[in-house]
């Protein structure tokens, strides 16, 4: 007899029957297993999955057995959990034809009303909205709490998704399918071993690499400061105006703030060492282009394009770090501190450099020579670095295997990409997110103060202490300490503080808002820098005396740039880093292009001290903004269109919706 009192062949052709039936539409059996159960949510339980393994492990025991025991069986099993025959042949073939590659759902328990299921925890992670279980909540407000506590946890989801949005620029035609093309996000590595994988490089490799794209990013913001030695030859050499000349420093800084924006998505196409090797190159040309120049517009116009094909290396050398470290935190964290050490160290040591060679060679050697010989010497070293995005190492091995895959194409999707994503998402997240304005707007000011001082320390050691061109870029080397000082305050400090012995983080400080702590101690670091600088710069105290106020200033310079990256790195999901990122960068660039043309000006008619005092009048109003994230900063996240609690409700969503966004 068949499970079903008829004969075995007879069930058989019943059981084909249904198959065939089911197999038809998948999404037609989904629903049919929803409405059997009471459910509306396109998501199938996980006790829905137990129970059809436990109907299936009952068939098998069951063959052969009279109806009388099936029956039995069926009394045994809750009353609402019971599936008809037609209903259980659905729910094989929707089991059978299940697609391996949808994006992993989120089971759920849906909660049996009034006490609350074990799996789910009576209040959320820490830093993220805490409430007590409501037994009133609806099953989709249950759904979101548990996804964002596993979010908060594990950030597994986050990434899932991210995988599941970037495939919208590898879907296969029907010809690609037809001709046996495979997707690229298909491949992964042959073994834990792979020794193509960047995590299974030695450390050496890892290390010379990590040196190598950090020095390409010091050599990117060395060219900024080193042109500003050359500014009062180029005034007695063309007749232009003070400001004029200075513009030269502002051009370049808008080409790096606007470089990245195209470069850093094509690297994802082309892969990250051909940007290196492209990019460098034609930036050298057109830095070796200024020293030809014959009049302010050329060497204006040059800048600008040196400055933008030289920027690639500080959007993607972090993507480069993290991509060969991701499998030892702890070194990760020290090269990283390496990475953002250097884009600060360049302006810093260019004043120092270029003023000697300013005084003793001429401009060009300050706006072109050196800068050219420092690209020079990094350049071999780049050539041979190998390529460390995964998609694009997979990519060219399965050519070598003539395997056809299929992977990012530059195409109008590529440019709708770009448009969308890294051009309009970060300016909406810059107006339209307070966590973005007001953290970039603090430190985009600071940046700016920094740059500010490439006109201000002339006009203090040199019309105050009567220091000579060379000599007067000295006193930089005290804001170079206090740089180098915070990077090992801030590793000593994270090591002790945000992480435990064992290496784990440290759950007292997992919540985005207690990363702030280290801000609140630099912000306090730049009002006492300034009204340092401005009313210690007089002829009766020794110049060493303002030469130390650059001290407290990098210090806090550096501690409040790890601030704005960590908490960003807390608020947002992967996707909405980079834009907030990238936001950041922006504004920041574009405010410090900006301060250098009216600093002169500023200092000329306030004087040093008053000068000075203003820039540390605004810093001090700024102090209590890391306090008030601290208070309110949960607040803010909730709020967000672009952090982890709209993006709870955005994966609450069905797969099939995921791939028309």
């Amino acid at each position: 007899m068949g499970i079903f009192g008829t004969s075995r062949e007879e069930e058989e052709q019943l059981r084909q029957a249904s198959l065939q039936i089911g197999s038809a539409s998948q999404d037609a059996s989904r629903q049919s297993i929803s409405s059997s159960t009471g459910e509306s949510s396109y998501y199938v339980t996980a006790d829905e999955g137990e129970e059809d393994e436990e109907e299936e492990e009952a068939e098998e025991e069951s063959d052969g057995k009279g109806e009388d025991e099936i029956q039995q069986y069926n009394k045994e099993q809750p009353k609402e959990d019971k599936l008809e025959p037609e209903e259980t042949a659905s729910l094989d073939s929707d089991s059978d034809n299940q697609d391996d590659t949808d994006v992993e759902t989120i089971p759920y328990n849906k909660p049996s009303i009034p006490s609350a299921p074990e799996s789910v925890s009576p209040t959320i992670a820490e830093g993220l909205d805490a409430e007590p279980y409501d037994p009133s909540d609806d099953e989709r407000s249950l759904r979101r709490k548990r996804t964002l506590e596993k979010i908060h946890s594990h950030r597994s989801i986050d990434l899932q998704l991210h995988t599941q949005l970037s495939r919208t620029l590898t879907v296969l035609s029907e010809k690609e399918i037809a001709a046996g093309y495979s997707n690229i996000n298909d491949l992964d590595w042959d073994s834990l071993q792979d020794p193509a994988n960047p995590d299974n490089w030695s450390k050496l490799k890892k290390w010379y690499i990590t040196c190598v794209v950090a020095l390409l990013c010091l050599c990117c913001t060395l060219g900024s400061s080193l042109y500003t030695s050359s500014i009062p030859e180029l005034m007695m050499q063309f007749g232009a105006s003070q400001e004029l000349c200075i513009s030269g420093l502002t051009f370049y800084m808008l080409g790096l703030g606007l470089g990245p924006v195209f470069t850093a998505p094509l690297s994802e196409i082309i892969g990250r060492r051909y940007i290196y090797s492209i990019s460098l190159p034609i930036g050298m040309l057109f830095t070796l282009g200024v020293s030809f120049s014959t009049n302010m517009r050329t060497i204006l116009v040059l800048r600008f394009f040196c400055g933008y094909f030289l920027s690639p290396a500080l959007s993607i050398a972090g993507g480069t770090i993290s991509e060969i470290w991701a499998s030892d935190p702890q070194e990760l964290g020290t090269a990283v501190a390496l990475f953002c050490l250097a884009p600060f160290l360049g302006p810093t040591i260019g004043p120092v450099i270029g003023g000697f060679a300013a005084e003793n060679k001429g401009w060009k050697w300050s706006a072109s020579y050196i800068l050219l010989m420092f690209s020079g010497l990094i350049l071999p070293c780049l050539l041979i670095i190998p390529e460390t995005y995964k998609p694009i190492i997979l990519e060219r091995r399965a050519k070598k295997r003539n395997i056809k895959v299929r992977g990012p194409q530059f195409s109008w999707d590529f440019i709708k990409k770009i448009i969308k994503n890294d051009l309009f998402r970060p300016f909406k997240m810059l107006f339209t997110d307070a966590i973005v304005f007001f953290l970039s707007i603090y430190f985009s000011f600071v940046m700016a103060v920094l740059f500010g001082f490439f006109e201000a320390y002339p006009i203090i050691f040199v019309g105050v202490y009567h220091m000579n061109l060379g000599v007067s870029g000295l006193p930089f080397i005290g804001i170079g300490i206090g740089l180098v000082a915070g990077i090992f305050f801030f590793g000593v400090f994270s090591k002790l503080v945000f992480f435990n012995k064992d290496g784990t983080e440290n759950e007292k400080y997992s919540s985005p808002e207690s990363t702030l702590i280290i801000g609140k101690i630099g912000s306090f670091c730049l009002p006492v820098s300034l009204f340092w600088l401005g009313w210690s710069a007089r002829p009766s105290v020794h110049y060493m005396v303002p030469v130390a106020a650059g001290v407290p200033f990098g210090f806090g310079l550096v501690l409040i740039f790890f601030t704005v990256l960590l908490y960003f790195s807390k608020c947002f999901p992967a996707s909405n880093v980079a834009s907030a990122l990238a936001a950041n960068n922006v504004l920041r660039y574009t405010f410090a292009s900006v301060f250098p043309l009216f600093t002169v000006q500023m200092y000329d008619n306030l004087g040093i001290g008053w000068a000075s005092s203003v820039f540390a009048f605004i810093s001090l109003a700024l102090v209590p903004v890391p306090f008030v994230f601290s208070m309110y900063g949960e607040r803010f996240r909730q709020k967000s269109k672009f952090g982890y609690e709209a993006y709870a409700d955005e994966i609450d969503l069905p797969s099939e919706s995921l791939d028309n966004k």
